[in-house]
């Protein structure tokens, strides 16, 4: 209300209210486009924007995660039915059973040389940096901790190529490495330690389930030996009669896991992190990260507290450098709790970019502002300026040769112009009738002095002195009427007629008009519109035969001498 009442305040000149008005209707714009925005998620927040991009990360981390470790449960299940299948088959054909590959070189030799080429062939097909099999047997029970010895067949691949010349032996014989073109590993030894393998218990102990529920994804660990960190896809091995002959499965190491999951994105420095913990704790160093796809990232380390950020996204504060993300739980075996997944941006490069777009809306916002005010200022003084001359035109005495470049102050020139010319001609009218009624009461006053002076004279000629006065006041009162006769009766009686033909509302404002009241008076009267005045101002001139309110008024003057009986005979039989 307060800026609707200061654009109608009455000192405010025309170019202050054009100027309201257009920055009142760019203020509407600029709010409905701001709206429009906001509708369609073009002015969303920064930490929108941010938990959108993130959450699509998440969606495509998840998926590759999902779809990769399913893909090593499916090849894991696999591995074990072959190898039960292979085992029992050379069993069979060698007519022993499970228990006589004990220290038996000879055999445990013939089965890793007979399965080593699978083993190679299926490292370089799959997504892994290693494959295994694990027997539940030794090629030497008598040594000190032969109860934690397993025999079997490690290949790991050196680098993040899978080629033949990639693969070396981590665990098993060497001579049978050799005898295929695999090198040993550098920390190569001959048996598994079942007490330095990640819940070994855990995995023997899923035997007895079906063999579609009885594979484990292990936590991370470092390989015995080495620097390399690890998690391992295991299943156990049982053959048909539900013995239990080992485990097998595949390596996925932190460093492949950070090649292979490396992320497509346009997010600097985004960091994914797969690892186990709660709700308020992530457990960084027992996890597996990646980053850009061929950009660096910053490795989440120590223990990352959770706390909530807004908007679906939350702080992760290490101790060394804080994130900004989101997390989700996924499930990658039957036997394992669920895994945390997170994905995160350095918590320094959003703070920048919350700056960032925070400066670039004020700027965008200041040229728009500054753009509005511009045009509203261009436009009103343009739009008004030669208007402005036009009035200032009007000011001038002489209007006669005056052009404007808008029509209308043209036209209103022409109107004032005629105004004009009408009120001198009927000024000279008046100013005449008065001098010449001035020197006619001059005259009679000459003559009444005469009389009077006569009167004192004589008594005699009192008569002729009475007669001499009622002649000179009739001839006042037909000078006092001969603006009267300049009337035209026909005229008068149309007027006369017309009065009757006034609705009640128009009666009231006649009346009003002839007992000398201003239109401003009779707007306070009826609490009626200017609009609704002139509307029946216009309808009472037609309707009196008039052609304006000066004209209306001096025949109302006379309908009210009549009604008097105060005219003079022949006056009034002039009227008639």
């Amino acid at each position: 209300m307060g800026v609707f009442s200061a654009f109608h305040y009455p000192k405010w000149s025309m170019r202050r209210k054009l100027f309201g008005y257009m920055f009142l209707l760019a203020a509407i714009l600029l709010l409905a486009l701001m709206a429009g925005l906001f509708l369609f998620g073009r002015f969303d927040s920064m930490e929108r924007r941010t938990f959108e991009s993130l959450d699509i990360q998440m969606e495509v981390f998840e998926k590759d995660v999902s779809t990769h470790f399913d893909r090593l449960a499916a090849e894991s299940l696999h591995l074990s039915e072959g190898m039960t299948v292979f085992l029992e088959e050379y069993l069979a054909e060698q007519e022993i059973t499970f228990s006589d590959l004990t220290d038996s070189d000879d055999n445990i030799a013939q089965i890793q040389d007979l399965m080593i080429e699978h083993l190679r062939q299926t490292l370089l097909q799959e997504d892994c940096s290693g494959v295994f099999v694990m027997w539940d047997t030794t090629v030497n029970q008598s040594v000190a901790n032969a109860e934690f010895s397993r025999t079997g067949v490690y290949l790991q691949q050196n680098g993040y190529k899978n080629t033949d010349e990639s693969i070396l032996l981590y665990r098993g014989l060497a001579e049978v490495g050799k005898k295929h073109g695999i090198m040993p590993h550098r920390k190569w030894h001959l048996e598994f330690q079942t007490d330095q393998f990640p819940s070994f218990d855990e995995v023997c102990a899923l035997s007895g389930l079906p063999l579609e529920k009885s594979y484990y994804l292990t936590e991370r660990f470092t390989l015995p030996g080495t620097s390399e960190e690890a998690v391992l896809m295991v299943a156990p091995i049982v053959g048909t009669n539900g013995s239990f002959y080992g485990i097998c499965g595949y390596e996925v190491s932190a460093s492949y896991f950070t090649t292979y999951h490396a992320q497509p994105t346009k997010i600097a420095h985004l960091t994914c992190l797969l690892t186990s913990g709660g709700a308020q704790t992530l457990d960084a160093d027992a996890g597996l990260s990646c980053g850009v796809a061929g950009d660096y990232y910053r490795t989440p380390n120590g223990q990352l507290s959770v706390k909530s950020a807004g908007d679906g996204l939350s702080y992760f504060n290490g101790d060394e450098v804080s994130y900004i993300g989101l997390t989700r739980e996924i499930s990658l075996s039957p036997n394992n709790q669920p895994h945390t997944m997170a994905v995160m941006m350095l918590r320094a490069d959003h703070d920048r970019a919350v700056m960032k777009s925070f400066l670039q809306n004020a700027v965008l916002w200041a040229l728009l502002l500054f753009f509005a005010v511009s045009c509203c200022l261009y436009f009103s003084r343009h739009y008004l300026k030669p208007i402005l001359k036009g009035l200032e035109q009007i000011k001038s005495e002489d209007r006669t040769e005056i052009q404007s470049s808008v029509p209308e102050i043209n036209d209103l020139f022409v109107f004032l112009a005629e105004q004009d010319r009408q009120h001198e001609e009927s000024l000279d009218a008046v100013t005449r009738e008065k001098q010449s009624v001035q020197q006619e009461k001059d005259d009679l006053q000459i003559k009444y002095e005469q009389a009077q002076l006569t009167y004192d004279e004589a008594q005699a000629e009192y008569t002729k002195a009475q007669s001499d006065l009622a002649d000179a006041k009739k001839e006042l009162d037909r000078l006092a009427y001969s603006r009267k006769n300049e009337i035209d009766p026909d005229d008068f009686q149309n007027f006369l007629r017309g009065i009757s033909e006034l609705t009640k509302m128009e009666r009231s404002i006649f009346d009003w008009y002839v007992e000398g009241k201003t239109a401003k008076e009779i707007l306070a009267l009826t609490g009626i519109k200017e609009g609704t005045l002139k509307f029946h101002n216009h309808n009472i001139l037609d309707k009196l035969g008039v052609s304006s309110r000066k004209q209306m008024l001096r025949y109302a003057a006379l309908m009210n001498q009549q009604n008097q009986g105060g005219c003079a005979d022949d006056a009034c039989g002039q009227t008639e």
